[in-house]
């Protein structure tokens, strides 16, 4: 039954610098609901001031391409439905929002495992 809701439900991470939302989805609606909340919880989250008056139409959704990993990215269609985007449960979205001038801010989010690797735990 859990991997029938998983299917039906996705949930998607969403990441921008330090930052990792996790936003749940369903399979039938457009990645603009999904991006209505997300810009929600940006807002909810705080954290920094951009934040506070995202709108969903200032944020962009990205997926390495190809994935899983690549410094080339390919923006997601908000009027496409999750289940047809290409998009499976559990799958890492890049988000960037829209700056003042008008253009879109480059993709970045930070790697913990590749930081955690380098990092000398015992003590």
């Amino acid at each position: 039954m859990s991997a029938e809701i998983t299917k039906t439900r996705p949930y998607f991470r969403f990441k921008r610098g330090t930052l990792t939302l996790f936003v749940e989805a369903r399979a039938a609606e457009k990645l603009h609901a999904v991006a209505v909340r997300l810009a929600s919880a940006l807002q909810a989250h705080g954290g920094e001031d951009v934040f506070a008056a995202v709108t969903p139409d200032e944020i962009r959704l990205l997926v390495p391409d190809p994935p899983p990993a690549s410094a080339q990215y390919r923006v997601l269609d908000p009027a496409v439905r999750v289940d047809a985007s290409g998009l499976e449960d559990d799958a890492v979205v890049y988000f960037a929002l829209l700056r003042s001038d008008g253009t879109w801010e480059e993709p970045y989010a930070m790697d913990y495992d590749a930081d955690m690797q380098d990092m000398d735990v015992s003590a």
